[in-house]
């Protein structure tokens, strides 16, 4: 069982518990989630097989915990308080034509 961390997603999931981003699709697809949905923090998900032990070994020694996820909510924050061509999104506010 892996248990999810703020901010992680299914592909820092994937990378830390299986060692690959290919996992991913199993790590969603066990799970009944899709790889880019929020995740809750706490959550309990079935981890698949791992693929390359050195990279989980690597993580594990080094305490690596990536957690690397946006959630929808932080985007909509970010793109409503900022200004300037940083902030703007193409067919949003930056009309291209």
């Amino acid at each position: 069982m892996i248990t999810t961390l703020s901010h992680q997603s299914i592909l820092d999931l994937s990378l830390q518990h299986c060692g690959s981003l290919e996992a991913a699709y199993a790590l969603a697809d066990g799970n009944g989630v899709s790889i880019s949905d929020d995740l809750i923090t706490g959550e309990q998900l079935l981890a698949p097989k791992v693929m390359d032990k050195d990279v989980t070994l690597h993580y594990g020694v080094n305490s690596i915990q990536p957690a690397t996820h946006i959630t929808n909510a932080e985007i909509n924050d970010i793109l409503s308080i900022g200004e300037g061509i940083e902030f703007w999104a193409i067919e949003f506010d930056f009309m291209v034509s």
